[in-house]
C-alpha cells in the first residue's frame, strides 16, 4: 500500500488540521523510500526503526519520525542525569532517541518542526508502552551543528547538553571510532517528574521490578544522622553562594557513614548516596525541591569530587571527633580498640580512626589531604585523646603502627597495652621480639 505526501507547499492553516499515527507495516515501503529520498542520512535498517510515526494533512504525509533505542553510551547525558556505569546499566531501556525527523513539505510555516516534535513526543510515550510494555521517560537525539541549529528543538522544550565526544559505536575490532564528527546532544523528559525519577534510584521507574529496588543501608538510626550532619555544618564551605545546592553537613556527613560502610573512593562514596531512599537523605540534611516536595535527589559524581576536595580533613575530622565523644553514653572508650587508616579517592586525602574493635564504630578520627601520612596522623590522634582515656584500654593495629614512639606514648604516657602485627621486612624488631619471645612463651606465640 502507498501513501501520498506532501513535498510542495503547506499553508499556515494546515497546521491545524495535522494528524499523527504510527506508519503502517504495509506502508513500509513508501516510508523507506521518502526517508531514503529526502533525508541526508536515508533510512536507518529494519532492526533500527523501532517505532514510526507519521504526521498527516488530509490523508498525506507531512513529517515522519522515527524513533529507536539510546545509545549505550554518552558522557553529556549521564553528567546531566547524575548517572554512574551502574546506573546507567540499570535504566538505559527507559530512554528512546529521536533518531530520524523529516519535513517533507519545500514551503512550510515555520513553526511546523516545533509542532510536529510536540506532537510526536507527547503520543511517543504511550505508543512505546503499548509495542514493548515499558513506559519510557526521557527522549535524545544528535544535531548536526554543521548543517543545523536545533531551534526546532528549543522550540520544543528540548534541554540542549552539549557537543558528543565525536565518537560512533562500530562492530569492528575497536568498539567505538573517532569520526571527528561530534553534534549537539538534545534531552526531553517526557514526563513531569521523568528526570527527578531517572536521578534517584530509590524511586521505582514505570514497569519496574520493586525487588529489584533495595534501598541502602545506613550503619546510624535517623536521629544520629540528622545530629551527625548538624554537627559537621561547622566545617568551613569553601563553595560561593550559588554553588550551594547541596548542604554540606549532609555530604560530610553522608561520607562518614560511606567510609564506615567500607566506601574507599568518591566514586563509592556516591553510590552509597544514591542507593539512600530520599527519606534517608532528607535525614542526612539533604533538600527536596518545591516542584518535587517528596524527591530529594542526590549529588552527582563531579559535585562530590569538588567539593570533598575543597575541604580541609583536619577541620572535618576535629568536627567529627566532636560529635562522636557527644554520642559516647559514660564518655569513655571501648575496653578493645583499633587503628584503622585508609586513603579517600586518588590520594584525595588520609584518614586514620580509633574504632570499637567490636563492631567497628569510629570512636575518634584524624584526617589530612594527601597519602602516606597515617603513622603522624596516628601519632596526632592519640595525642588528641582527653587525658586517661587509653588507661585499661588494649589498642590493636597492623604492622604499619608497630612504630616504637607510637607504642611507647599509647602503653608508658597513656597507660594502654598494644597488639601490633610483625612482617618479615621488619627484620631488626622481629628478631629482638623473638628472641625474647623464646624465653618466655605467651599464649599468643606459636613455634615451628
Amino acid at each position: 500500500m502507498s501513501i501520498e505526501s506532501i513535498t510542495g507547499e503547506l499553508s499556515d492553516e494546515a497546521l491545524r488540521g495535522l494528524e499523527l499515527r504510527l506508519w503502517r507495516d504495509e506502508d513500509v515501503d513508501t516510508y523507506v523510500a521518502l526517508l531514503e529520498k529526502h533525508h541526508y542520512l536515508g533510512c536507518p535498517d529494519a532492526r533500527k526503526r523501532h517505532l514510526c510515526q507519521v504526521v498527516c494533512h488530509e490523508g498525506k504525509a507531512v513529517a515522519l519520525v522515527v524513533w529507536t533505542t539510546a545509545s549505550p553510551k554518552l558522557a553529556g547525558r549521564e553528567a546531566y542525569l547524575r548517572w554512574d556505569a551502574r546506573t546507567r546499566q540499570k535504566r538505559l531501556s527507559w530512554l528512546v532517541q529521536n533518531n530520524r525527523f523529516l519535513l517533507l513539505p519545500s514551503k512550510r510555516p515555520s513553526n511546523l518542526a516545533s509542532r510536529v516534535l510536540g506532537m510526536a513526543v507527547k503520543a511517543l510515550p504511550q505508543a512505546w508502552e503499548d509495542r514493548y510494555g515499558k513506559r519510557p521517560l526521557l527522549a535524545e537525539t544528535f544535531v548536526d551543528p554543521e548543517g543545523y541549529k536545533g531551534t526546532c528543538y528549543n522550540a520544543a522544550g528540548w534541554i540542549n547538553c552539549g557537543r558528543t565526544a565525536g565518537y560512533a559505536r562500530v562492530s569492528g575490532r575497536d568498539f567505538y571510532q573517532d569520526n571527528e564528527h561530534p553534534k549537539n546532544l538534545w534531552l526531553k523528559p517526557l514526563s513531569r517528574d521523568a528526570l527527578d525519577r531517572l536521578r534517584d534510584p530509590s524511586r521505582l521507574l514505570p514497569g519496574e521490578d520493586p525487588k529489584a529496588r533495595v534501598p541502602g543501608a545506613m550503619p546510624v538510626k535517623a536521629k544520629q544522622a540528622e545530629s551527625l550532619s548538624k554537627a559537621l555544618r561547622t566545617v568551613k564551605d569553601s563553595r560561593s553562594r550559588r554553588g550551594r545546592e547541596y548542604p554540606l553537613g549532609a555530604m560530610l556527613a553522608t561520607t562518614v557513614l560511606a567510609l564506615c560502610c567500607g566506601a574507599k573512593t568518591v566514586s563509592d562514596i556516591f553510590r552509597f548516596c544514591q542507593d539512600l531512599t530520599s527519606a534517608q537523605r532528607r535525614s542526612l540534611g539533604f533538600r527536596s525541591k518545591p516542584a518535587a516536595p517528596r524527591v530529594v535527589a542526590p549529588p552527582g559524581e563531579g559535585c562530590w569530587r569538588t567539593v570533598l576536595a575543597s575541604v580541609d580533613p583536619a577541620e572535618l575530622a576535629k568536627a567529627l571527633n566532636g560529635w562522636l565523644q557527644a554520642q559516647s553514653k559514660n564518655g569513655t572508650l571501648p575496653e578493645l580498640l583499633s587503628i584503622d587508616g585508609k586513603v579517600i579517592g586518588n590520594n584525595l586525602a588520609t584518614l586514620v580512626s580509633l574504632v570499637d574493635a567490636r563492631d567497628g564504630s569510629p570512636v575518634a578520627q584524624e584526617a589530612a589531604p594527601g597519602n602516606g601520612q597515617e603513622q603522624k596522623l596516628t601519632k596526632q590522634l592519640v595525642e588528641a585523646l582527653p587525658e586517661g582515656a587509653l588507661e585499661g584500654k588494649t589498642v590493636k593495629g597492623d604492622a604499619l603502627y608497630s612504630n616504637k614512639n607510637l607504642v611507647r606514648e599509647i602503653v608508658q604516657e597513656r597507660g594502654g597495652d598494644v597488639l601490633v602485627q610483625l612482617k618479615a621486612n621488619q627484620k631488626t624488631t622481629l628478631e629482638e621480639v623473638t628472641r625474647r619471645l623464646s624465653h618466655t612463651a605467651p599464649p599468643f606465640c606459636t613455634h615451628r
